[in-house]
């Protein structure tokens, strides 16, 4: 009796065990996204154009435009950002011209002074302790004009600049493009690229996915959507 009594106690003790609810320092409480800083420096014409010149693979093609770079590329992983200098940045460009020649962001002028739009993510546990912070920059040069004509985009992409980690958490952020839209007419358009980041919060017990949608446009918009 005296045997079972204990086998009973035992049990009674180990299954709040298996019941109990994940530590509150793993749960997320609190997500929040903010810009911290928008540089939108005046505007000039005929600036000399960004040194990144690459032209990078085609990934996304409508009506009258075409965006080469990187189709999708990590920025963040395993809570450090990822340095990437092998990839060419999101360029949105003319279709083609009458000659049928792929053109090239060093083939237009008038490009404006790159613009930079900062973001911070962050994220609380239950205990309201951050676990997360990842500051991030959206840059672009933009208004370049084809023959006087349109607004395009050239070395568009999101760039770490601070990513804080807590122990036990793991985060990581990834790039994609995933449209294009005209946002003039078909003799004066105006690029604009939808950028979708995505990352991931995870820990040994839980794993949380989110994404923001940005959108960047010829016209020196930069939004999150």
């Amino acid at each position: 009796m005296g045997k079972l009594a204990l086998l009973f106690a035992f049990a009674i003790t180990t299954l709040p065990v298996k019941a109990q609810s994940i530590d509150p320092y793993y749960q997320i409480s609190e997500v929040s996204i903010q810009v911290l800083d928008e540089s939108d420096a005046p505007t000039k014409t005929n600036i000399e154009f960004p040194t990144r010149t690459e032209v990078g693979e085609v990934i996304s093609v409508i009506k009258d435009l075409i965006a080469f770079g990187k189709d999708i590329y990590e920025i963040v992983k395993a809570g450090k950002p990822v340095i990437n200098t092998q990839y060419a940045p999101i360029s949105v460009l003319p279709l083609e011209t009458e000659f049928g020649d792929r053109i090239t962001a060093t083939k237009l002028a008038n490009w404006k002074i790159p613009k930079s739009v900062k973001f911070q993510v962050s994220y609380k546990n239950g205990y309201g302790a951050e676990v997360v912070n990842f500051i991030y920059n959206v840059n672009t040069s933009y208004g370049g004009q084809f023959q006087g004509k349109g607004s395009y985009l050239a070395n568009t992409q999101i760039v770490p600049e601070k990513v804080s980690v807590a122990w036990g958490y793991n985060f990581d952020a990834k790039v994609k493009l995933v449209g294009l839209t005209n946002l003039g007419s078909d003799e004066e358009p105006v690029a604009g690229a939808t950028l979708e980041l995505s990352y991931i919060v995870s820990t040994m017990v839980k794993e949380e996915r989110n994404n923001i949608t940005i959108f960047v446009g010829g016209d020196g918009t930069i939004q999150a959507m």
